[in-house]
C-alpha cells in the first residue's frame, strides 16, 4: 500500500483552521482504491460508510501517528471510530473495486456509499484523486477545489451519508459544458467513437439548452451526467435516475447502436434533467419531483417543436387519464402506484400553472425559477408542506398550498377535468381529444405553444 505525506498536516500555516484531507490512490488495474485521511489538527473521532453492508470492501483500516505505533481498527456496522488522536495522525485504508468495474475492466462506476468514510465534522473535508496510470480521469458529482484548473480535487459538501451518488474513475471521456452560468461535466463510458461521443455531448448540450431557453433558467448549479453504453436495447435510453449525494447528478443508461435522432425523440432526458428545478424531497412526498418533471417534460417537448401543440394536450390527458385507472383510493402521499403519483404530480402542476397565470402575472417557470436561486441548495430533504409554503412565499399567493390540501392530500386524484375544460381541453368517449378554439385560446398559447 502507498502513503502520502500530508504536507497541510505538518505547515504550521495552516494551523489557523481545521482542514480534512482525503488523498485515494487509483491502482493502474483499477481493482483497489488506496485511501489516507490526515488533517492539520486532530482527526475527527466518526466516520461511517453510507451503507453498512459495503463494510465487506474495506480492509487495511489502521491509525497512524507520527508518536505511536500505527493501530490496527475495524468497523462496526459500517462506522469508526477513534480515540486518543494526536495531531498529524492519519487513517488509511483500502477499498475493493472489483465489484464496480464495467466496460471490459476499463472504467469503474463506484456508489460513494460503498468506499468512501464520511467523517462527522463542522470543517471542510477535501477528496483528492491520484492515479498510477497516466490515462485514467475522474468525474465526481462534489464541487471541485480550483475550477478549471485541477480535474481530480473536490470539496465533499455536507449531505445525508444515505443519498447515493457514484464516481467515474479509469478510461472514461470527460467534457465540460456550460449554459449560462450552470457547470455541466459529462462522463461517457463505453463509446470510444469521436463521432458518437459529439453527438451524446450535443444531444446533452440541446436538452439543457431547451430547458434555459423556454423556462428562462438551467438550474445554476455543477451538474454531474454520467451517460454509459448498454448494448441494444428496446429504448434509446431504457433507464434514467437523479441522484443527490453531495451534488446534483444524472445517470443515463443508452442504448449505443441508435442513431442519435432516437435520443431527441425520447423523452427521458428533458424530464431527468427537469427534476433539478426541485430539491430532495422526503420519500413520501417524490410524487411533486416526478410530477414537476412530467409536467415540464409535455409542455418543454411542445415548447422545443418537439412534439405539437396539439399532440402535448393529448400526452397531458392520456396521462391523466392513466393515473386515474390507477387511482387505488390513497392520496398521492400515500399511493404507491406509479402512474397514479406521476400524472396525480403532474395534475398537481398543470393546476397550480393554471392558477397563477389567471390570477398573477406570474407563471410556473418563473415562481420555479426564483426557488431555484434562492432555495435549491439548502441542506436536508424538504416535506411537501415546507416546500409549498416557499412556493407560496415566493409567488405572494396561497395557491400551492391550497393545491396540496385540497387536491393532493385529501383526494385520491387532482380533479384536472374542470382546469382542463376552461382551456377548452376536453376528450371523446375513447380518450381523444377535443379543443374549443374558442375558449381558453390565450392561456393554451401560453402554456404549450412555443
Amino acid at each position: 500500500m502507498r502513503y502520502w505525506i500530508c504536507i497541510l498536516c505538518f505547515n504550521p500555516f495552516f494551523y489557523t483552521y481545521a482542514s480534512i484531507n482525503y488523498h485515494v490512490l487509483v491502482n493502474k488495474n483499477l481493482k483497489q482504491l488506496d485511501v489516507k485521511i490526515c488533517s492539520d489538527k486532530n482527526l475527527p473521532s466518526q466516520y461511517a460508510l453510507g451503507r453498512s453492508r459495503s463494510s465487506q470492501y474495506i480492509k487495511s483500516l489502521t491509525q497512524h501517528s507520527t508518536s505511536k505505533p500505527s493501530k490496527n481498527l475495524k468497523l462496526y456496522r459500517g462506522r469508526l471510530y477513534l480515540s486518543d488522536t494526536s495531531t498529524g495522525d492519519c487513517v488509511s485504508y483500502q477499498t475493493d473495486l472489483t465489484k464496480s468495474l464495467v466496460h471490459d475492466n476499463k472504467t469503474v462506476l463506484i456508489d460513494n456509499r460503498d468506499w468512501l468514510l464520511y467523517p462527522n465534522t463542522e470543517h471542510q473535508v477535501k477528496i483528492q484523486f491520484h492515479f498510477e496510470h497516466r490515462k485514467h480521469k475522474v468525474s465526481a458529482p462534489w464541487p471541485k477545489v480550483h475550477k478549471g484548473k485541477s480535474n481530480n480535487h473536490y470539496i465533499l459538501p455536507r449531505y445525508p451519508k444515505s443519498q447515493s451518488s457514484k464516481t467515474v474513475i479509469g478510461q472514461v471521456h470527460i467534457a465540460s459544458l456550460n449554459v449560462k452560468n450552470a457547470k455541466i461535466e459529462i462522463a461517457l463510458i463505453g463509446i470510444d467513437d469521436k463521432k458518437r461521443l459529439n453527438e451524446y455531448i450535443k444531444w446533452i448540450s440541446d436538452t439543457a439548452e431547451i430547458l434555459d431557453t423556454h423556462t428562462g433558467l438551467f438550474p445554476q448549479r455543477p451538474v454531474q451526467i454520467i451517460l454509459a453504453a448498454k448494448g441494444s436495447q428496446r429504448e434509446a435510453v431504457p433507464w434514467a435516475e437523479v441522484q443527490r449525494g453531495g451534488g446534483a447528478s444524472v445517470h443515463f443508461y443508452v442504448d449505443e447502436f441508435r442513431d442519435i435522432n432516437d435520443f431527441y425523440q425520447d423523452w427521458t432526458a428533458v424530464h431527468e434533467l427537469s427534476h433539478l428545478y426541485l430539491p430532495s424531497l422526503q420519500t413520501e412526498d417524490l410524487w411533486l419531483s416526478e410530477g414537476l418533471a412530467t409536467y415540464y417534460q409535455v409542455v418543454l417537448r411542445s415548447k422545443a417543436k418537439i412534439t405539437t401543440s396539439s399532440q402535448g394536450w393529448q400526452k397531458l390527458l392520456s396521462g391523466f387519464n392513466r393515473g386515474k385507472r390507477a387511482d387505488n383510493g390513497l392520496n398521492l402521499r400515500q399511493t404507491n402506484a406509479t402512474q397514479h403519483y406521476y400524472w396525480g404530480g403532474t395534475a398537481y402542476f398543470f393546476m397550480a400553472d393554471v392558477a397563477i397565470r389567471t390570477h398573477t402575472n406570474q407563471t410556473l417557470f418563473s415562481v420555479m425559477n426564483q426557488f431555484v436561486n434562492c432555495c435549491i441548495n439548502e441542506v436536508g430533504q424538504w416535506s411537501a408542506e415546507r416546500l409549498t409554503a416557499k412556493l407560496d412565499l415566493i409567488s405572494q399567493t396561497r395557491i400551492f398550498s391550497e393545491l396540496l390540501e385540497k387536491q393532493a392530500l385529501t383526494r385520491s386524484f387532482p380533479n384536472v377535468d374542470p382546469v382542463l375544460a376552461t382551456l377548452g381541453v376536453t376528450q371523446s368517449f375513447w380518450g381523444r381529444i377535443r379543443i374549443n378554439d374558442e375558449q381558453g385560446y390565450d392561456m393554451r398559447k401560453q402554456i404549450m405553444s412555443p
